[in-house]
C-alpha cells in the first residue's frame, strides 16, 4: 500500500496514451494547488506512454510513483480501481491521459470539498455527520482532439439541474464524470471491493455513495477540457443521447439490464422501481 503524503492523490490510469499525456501531464503541473501525488498504473502500453511519465517523473520525483502490476490489460475501469486499492489518502481524484485539467481544477474541488466536511452548505448540512462518504465533481468543456470547443458545459446534457432535485435519478443516467472526481477516504471504503457486475469505475462510486448515506456535490464550473477523439473509452456523445435513442440499440439494451442487476443484487433497488425511474426520467 502506497501512503500518500500530500492531501490529494491524483489516480491516472494508462494505455497506449502517448499522442496526449504530455499535455495532460503539463496540466496538472501548472495545478495552483500543489497539495497531490501522482500515482500512475500503466496497462501494458506499446507506445512512448511510459517513457514520457518517466520524462515527468525524473523532472518531479517527489511528486510522481509509478506503481508495478504484473497483471496488464485490467480494462479502464480494473485499473483505476487498481490504483484505488493500493494507494492510501485522504482524498482522490481520477485522471485521464488524454484531457487537459484547467490551473484551478483541484483548488476549487478541494474547497468544495472542505465545505461539506465542515457542513457550512446548509443543503447539506443536516446529511454530513461523522466520517460520511463525500463526493465533488464539477463541470467540463467538451473540446476536439485539436481542443477546439465542441460544449462549453457538458453538466446540462447529464441533466444535473434534475439530479439536484431527483437524486435517485443517479440509478438511471450517468451523473458523474470519472476524471472530474474527489472523493474522500470514506467514499473509497464503501466503494471497495468493486462489484463483479459494475462496468466503469466512477459510475461505481458514485453509486455506493448515494446508496451508503453519503452526499454528491457537483459544482457548475467547469474545470477542465475534456477531450473527445476516436480512441477515447467513454465519450461525451452517449450522454447527449436520449433515453429512447439509447434503449432502441442492443448496446442500450445490455446496458440497461446490466444496470438493473447491478442496483438490484448490490444496492437492493427493486427491479419494478427500477423501471419506474427510467420511465419517469426518460422525459426530462
Amino acid at each position: 500500500m502506497e501512503r500518500n503524503n500530500y492531501k490529494i492523490a491524483v489516480l491516472l490510469a494508462t494505455y497506449n496514451g502517448g499522442k496526449y499525456i504530455k499535455e495532460q501531464l503539463e496540466s496538472l503541473f501548472q495545478q495552483s494547488c500543489k497539495q497531490f501525488h501522482l500515482y500512475v498504473r500503466d496497462d501494458g502500453s506499446s507506445d512512448d506512454t511510459m517513457k514520457i511519465v518517466e520524462e515527468f517523473r525524473q523532472k518531479y520525483p517527489d511528486k510522481i510513483t509509478i506503481l508495478e502490476d504484473s497483471q496488464k490489460h485490467r480494462g479502464a475501469a480494473k485499473s483505476f480501481m487498481y490504483l484505488l486499492e493500493n494507494v492510501d489518502s485522504e482524498y482522490y481524484m481520477f485522471c485521464d491521459q488524454d484531457d487537459i485539467w484547467l490551473p484551478e481544477k483541484i483548488e476549487k474541488t478541494y474547497a468544495r470539498m472542505k465545505e461539506i466536511e465542515t457542513a457550512t452548505l446548509s443543503e447539506t448540512a443536516a446529511h454530513v455527520k461523522g466520517n460520511a462518504p463525500i463526493l465533488v465533481a464539477t463541470d467540463l468543456r467538451v473540446v476536439d482532439k485539436q481542443l477546439s470547443p465542441i460544449k462549453e458545459s457538458f453538466n446540462e446534457d447529464l441533466k444535473i439541474d434534475v439530479f439536484r432535485k431527483h437524486p435517485e435519478l443517479i440509478c438511471v443516467r450517468h451523473v458523474v464524470t470519472g476524471c472530474t472526481m474527489m472523493f474522500n477516504r470514506a467514499a473509497k471504503l464503501a466503494a471497495l471491493p468493486m462489484s463483479p457486475r459494475a462496468t466503469m469505475h466512477d459510475e461505481w462510486v458514485a453509486l455506493c455513495v448515494h446508496f451508503k448515506g453519503g452526499v454528491i456535490s457537483i459544482l457548475d464550473d467547469a474545470t477542465m477540457l475534456y477531450r473527445q477523439h476516436t480512441s477515447n473509452t467513454l465519450g461525451a456523445d452517449q450522454a447527449r443521447k436520449g433515453f429512447f435513442a439509447r434503449a432502441i440499440a442492443r448496446a442500450g439494451q445490455k446496458q440497461f439490464f446490466q444496470v438493473a442487476k447491478l442496483l438490484h443484487k448490490d444496492f437492493g433497488l427493486s427491479y419494478l422501481k427500477f423501471l419506474m425511474y427510467k420511465i419517469l426520467y426518460s422525459w426530462f
